[in-house]
């Protein structure tokens, strides 16, 4: 079995946001800085900041008690730690997909994990993981499909539209059953996914991401009504002044003016109401205000409301991560390229709501072979370093390596003697040069056009081996994007073939990728080579 671990910056284009700003490249602004990357004094430096602006522990303890309870199950030990006025988290967080949806989800928290252990180890006070719960979320489309390999398995439901945390999850059982089998999963997983899926979506989130990561996370739901009570006075700072909208805005500048487009659009209020038509965002219209059909006459009108009834507000995508930090002490939040792209668009905003930033952590990544498939790469020449690289690009490859008639010494023999033509014939008449040219281009598509009958005639003689090319790199990129984007957990680790099951391989590979100073995020490559 081989564990490679390789750079995720390196392996990004020069000019791209989240490489310019690791590597300390970003336009600086007369301003503000950009937040620091995850070195261990700006680590260090949060760790002994104090719990000012945020909510009281007491509170955050209660209602993570209260949720687990509600799920049926018992709190992780983690949960008692909060209350030291030294413990810290380290946050991530995403969409409540079924049974974990994507792989990437699964190594976001795993990142989560292995940073809060190593600080913990440093600092010697409790650091807690924790994953956020996107409860609020009402994009269905997103949530709703599984991946087995060959097709999707899509989850239909009547109460689409609104959070998604609130809906039900018993009706999922019957499309996590099918997945489950078309995946190969064995019975066992099949029926501890599919029990899982009962009460709310974010119940059943919260079994599943325990089901696979154990009880060392904390799985935190932000849409509790006593939280959102702590903080609606932030909610209401937004309704009256803007602030998200001010500070986002002028962040946003920078970035433009450095050449990025911003990852994530600021409205001039940043909420949305949860109401019985779903989840609409709040405008501002003159003096009033409005949600899909709900309607405030006045800001005195919505701003009563917030206090009222605070859980029937929701922080949208820019404004989610104040809320989090406002509840959680966070020293660092991980999240993938495209989530670190819109914290740097927050680089203002902590300070105007009276919060403190944590640190940026991209996440790492992985990629899985299992044995099968690194012996078909094997025998179609694609070694280890090839395995992200474009299905054009293989083929080209492979093609290149076929005995294709070369027509290079044949273009060039001809370009010799169009050379001597037209000399000779320059010397009877200049403008015959031109012709000379025109037959030169003629002839050279004539040859472009040989070569590219050869190939074809190639790639029909090898079909078979070009089919099991396009195979292997469906393995490697269903879909055509990165495996962790589409194959779920579970299925890589009923596929996985190597010596240990999987996810013990990854805890291993993620312990050996980060033992430097400079938490850097990595792409795992777990290749099962053993005969």
């Amino acid at each position: 079995m081989t564990s490679l671990q390789k750079s995720l910056i390196d392996g990004l284009p020069m000019d791209h946001l989240v490489r310019k700003w690791w590597e300390n490249r970003l336009d600086g602004h007369p301003d503000f800085p950009w937040p620091e990357c995850p070195v261990q004094s700006a680590l260090d430096a949060r760790m002994k900041r104090g719990d000012e602006g945020r909510v009281n522990r007491a509170v955050l303890i209660e209602a993570l008690r209260r949720q687990y309870a509600e799920a049926g199950l018992a709190e992780p030990a983690h949960v008692n730690a909060l209350a030291r006025t030294d413990a810290r988290t380290v946050t991530t967080g995403h969409q409540l997909c079924l049974a974990t949806g994507p792989a990437f989800t699964v190594y976001k928290a795993l990142t989560t994990l292995h940073l809060a252990r190593q600080l913990e180890a440093r600092w010697g006070t409790p650091v807690i993981p924790v994953f956020w719960l996107a409860a609020e979320d009402h994009d269905f489309e997103e949530i709703r499909s599984l991946w087995d390999g060959a097709g999707w398995h899509s989850w239909s439901s009547e109460e689409a539209g609104g959070p998604v945390g609130r809906m039900s999850a018993d009706n999922a059982a019957d499309t996590l059953a099918v997945w489950g089998r078309t995946s190969g999963l064995d019975k066992a997983t099949v029926d501890r996914v599919v029990s899982a899926s009962s009460g709310t979506l974010s119940q059943a989130m919260r079994r599943w991401i325990h089901d696979v990561l154990g009880q060392e996370l904390v799985v935190l739901d932000g849409d509790d009504p006593q939280l959102k009570a702590a903080f609606a006075d932030r909610m209401v700072q937004d309704i009256e002044e803007g602030t998200l909208h001010a500070e986002v805005s002028r962040v946003n500048a920078a970035l433009e003016s450095a050449g990025h487009a911003p990852q994530v659009h600021v409205r001039e209020t940043n909420l949305f109401h949860l109401g019985e038509e779903g989840r609409n965002r709040v405008v501002q219209h003159g003096e009033g205000w409005s949600a899909g059909n709900t309607t405030w006459e006045s800001t005195a009108a919505l701003v009563g409301a917030v206090r009222t009834h605070p859980a029937d507000f929701s922080p949208n995508a820019l404004f989610r991560p104040l809320y989090q930090a406002f509840l959680l002490p966070d020293v660092a939040v991980v999240g993938g390229l495209a989530e670190v792209a819109y914290w740097l668009q927050l680089s203002t905003a902590y300070a105007a709501f009276r919060l403190p930033a944590p640190a940026l952590v991209p996440r790492d990544g992985v990629r899985i072979a299992p044995r099968p498939w690194m012996e078909l790469a094997g025998r179609l020449g694609i070694g280890p370093d090839n395995l992200g690289e474009s299905l054009d690009a293989w083929e080209a490859r492979w093609l290149f390596r076929q005995d294709l008639p070369d027509v290079g010494a044949w273009r060039e023999a001809m370009d010799r003697e169009a050379d001597q033509a037209r000399t000779a014939f320059s010397g009877v008449e200049a403008t015959l040069s031109g012709s000379v040219e025109a037959a030169r281009a003629k002839i050279h598509k004539l040859l472009d056009k040989l070569e590219g009958q050869g190939r074809r005639a190639i790639r029909r003689r090898h079909a078979d081996e070009l089919a099991e090319l396009a195979r292997l790199h469906g393995w490697f990129h269903p879909e055509g994007v990165a495996q962790e984007r589409v194959a779920n957990v579970h299925a890589l680790s009923t596929s996985w073939t190597g010596p240990e099951p999987l996810m013990a391989m990854l805890d291993r590979s993620f312990l050996e990728g980060h033992r430097g100073e400079v938490w850097s995020p990595v792409l795992h490559e777990l290749l099962d080579t053993e005969p």
